[in-house]
């Protein structure tokens, strides 16, 4: 469970003993409290859980739940998700041969989160209290919140987020909570059915308490009548609520009203990160001497809190401003309310863009495709910009750019296979050869299935183009500066550091070369590729020969070309087998968190 500790309720006698752990519960719960995340996790009873289960499938038959769409899909969040289990019960009863389910959670317990990516869970959220639920939106929610801070976490989610159905087991005594009881009307929530009332006395972590489950809805989900249009039945769509949570922080939060507006500029991402990096670099700044001092994520953090704040107290400076004036001024009330939610959420993208492009272990080991898809990935959890939700971050990256990793190294090398490009065959590969496997399966299977096979150290590789076709634009085009970066990427991948290039890719002329020059493990200075640029796409390559044959073993031991070095020699027909440290190289390419982690301890 996430938040604070429960406080349970004690309604039998005492000195009746309650039965032993399930074992592998027991298991979890040592696992818990040995790592100090034990936040008193009572796991959620197996029969809670069909009662969830088969309630949102009995809705599905009579409601559409997520998209209007048939082929869409809803998400379904989980507030102190635990082990997860909730989540895949939900998915697996309640997901059919057209709609999925998503899968999203929040949760303190790092035992249970480090599990989540496996299961295809989404964590968006890890301490309560530090979770901006106005930014979160899901179809359909549950949880099983700390019963001593029960009154707290369901008025704030009444209030904060965006839903169509939540779940929750709480105490019986929730109909009397005041806290509850004003969120609901704030909010303008009417209904909550109690679906269950039990007791963890015989759960898997057992306990004296006696709690209900309730299910809060903005529509009357218990009317079965059905709606007729154009003598058909329909399902009508269930509504996600009445006030929207950002409005109510708008007239309680800000006290903003109709009548108070303000212009504002368009929030811009790059403008802002740019002010920031500034301010960071900047020799006697605080942020300058936070980097210094405590490292590059406590600068960012302290900066997004700063940011944050300051924002808000000008804007509660607008709300007290006559609205009479504020009209004579023009300021338009929408305008207002759009620069609010634009900058407030625009700065969560802000940190965690700048964030991220302070992983050089992990960009420099990616290419540009691979990078782009892991950094939309981050800024798609929707996760606050917090101490706890950046390590979960920076430990989600690390992981799935180590998948990431292989498949860089994979795509480069199969999109140079060109038929120019290609040295020889290997001995055992007796296919003919033709083009045509490149453009018709995945890369990882063409590669195993057609492409076993070396490159040279010297080929034509050809594209569409290399410059643009406007006289005012320099230098290479996207599609070449793309290119170039890649074969950085794979260069570090190969061991060399500190890569850079001769000249910049805005200083290229059609015809002309750029050298990649890097170093070894051992300091020496290499120039490791040479690429000539030419107007008609043509791109020259001249590898290092030892680099080369760094990448053509790296390769082939991926992709289980070759179980060892000397089967590499035989089937290449190579005078010298390589080295050891060579053929260790697929060894040394991934990231370590722990060379991550570092940026939350001390300066990047």
């Amino acid at each position: 469970m996430l938040g604070q500790q429960n406080t349970l309720d004690f309604t039998h006698n005492s000195a009746t003993p309650l039965p032993a752990l399930v074992p592998s519960t027991q298991k979890t719960v040592e696992a818990l409290k040995n790592a100090g995340q034990d936040f008193e996790w009572f796991p959620t009873t197996k029969a809670q859980i069909k009662t969830i289960t088969d309630d949102i499938k009995a809705l599905q038959e009579r409601f559409f739940i997520g998209s209007r769409s048939y082929h869409g899909e809803f998400a379904f969040l989980d507030i102190g998700a635990g082990d997860g289990r909730v989540l895949k019960a939900v998915r697996e009863a309640c997901k059919t041969e057209h709609r999925d389910v998503s899968l999203l959670a929040i949760e303190r317990a790092a035992i249970h989160t480090r599990t989540y990516r496996g299961h295809g869970i989404s964590l968006i959220g890890t301490i309560f209290e530090q979770c901006n639920f106005i930014s979160k939106n899901t179809d359909i929610a549950f949880t099983n919140p700390p019963y001593s801070a029960f009154a707290d976490w369901i008025s704030t989610l009444i209030r904060q987020l965006n839903f169509s159905v939540l779940y929750a087991i709480i105490p019986t005594r929730w109909k009397e909570d005041k806290a509850i009881k004003e969120a609901m009307k704030a909010r303008g929530l009417k209904y909550a059915s109690v679906l269950d009332a039990s007791n963890f006395y015989n759960a898997e972590r057992q306990a004296r308490a006696h709690v209900e489950l309730i299910r809060f809805s903005f529509t009357d989900l218990d009317d079965t009548s059905r709606f007729e249009r154009n003598g058909r039945d329909y399902k009508p769509h269930i509504s996600k609520d009445v006030t929207d949570p950002f409005q109510q922080f708008l007239d309680e939060e800000l006290g903003l009203r109709k009548t108070h507006s303000a212009t504002t500029n368009e929030f811009n991402v790059y403008a802002e990160q740019q002010r920031i990096q500034a301010e960071m670099a900047k020799e006697g700044t605080p942020s300058y001497e936070l980097v210094q001092s405590r490292g590059v994520l406590h600068a960012l953090l302290e900066n997004y809190e700063n940011d944050l704040q300051r924002t808000l107290a000008q804007y509660k400076k607008i709300s007290e401003l006559d609205g009479k004036l504020l009209a004579e001024l023009g300021v338009e009330y929408e305008a207002l309310r759009n620069g609010v939610k634009e900058k407030l959420f625009g700065y969560r993208n802000v940190y965690w863009g700048l964030l991220f492009n302070n992983l050089d272990a992990i960009s420099s080991r990616l290419i540009t495709k691979y990078r782009d898809e892991l950094l939309n990935k981050l800024k798609a959890n929707n996760l606050d910009f917090t101490y706890n939700n950046a390590v979960y971050v920076i430990s989600y990256a690390v992981d799935y750019a180590n998948e990431l990793i292989d498949k860089s190294l994979i795509s480069v090398y199969c999109d140079l296979t060109s038929e120019d490009s290609i040295k020889r065959y290997y001995v055992s590969n007796e296919r003919v050869f033709t083009d045509n496997w490149r453009y018709n399966c995945s890369e990882t299977k063409k590669a195993k299935r057609e492409s076993k096979r070396i490159l040279d150290y010297r080929f034509i590789y050809s594209s569409y183009s290399n410059f643009s076709s406007y006289d005012w634009e320099r230098g290479l085009n996207e599609s070449a500066f793309r290119f170039l970066e890649d074969m950085k990427v794979i260069c570090t991948l190969m061991g060399y550091s500190n890569i850079r290039t001769d000249i910049g890719p805005k200083d290229v002329q059609p015809g002309g070369k750029v050298i990649v020059i890097g170093n070894t493990p051992d300091g020496k200075r290499v120039e490791l590729l040479k690429i000539r640029f030419y107007k008609n796409g043509n791109r020259h390559l001249c590898f290092d020969k030892a680099f080369m044959l760094s990448i053509n073993v790296t390769v082939s031991r991926l992709l289980g070309w070759c179980r060892n070095k000397e089967e590499f020699a035989k089937e290449t027909e190579s005078k010298n087998v390589p080295s050891d440290k060579v053929w260790s190289l697929s060894d040394t390419m991934k990231v370590s968190t722990k060379q991550i982690l570092a940026l939350t301890s001390k300066a990047a």
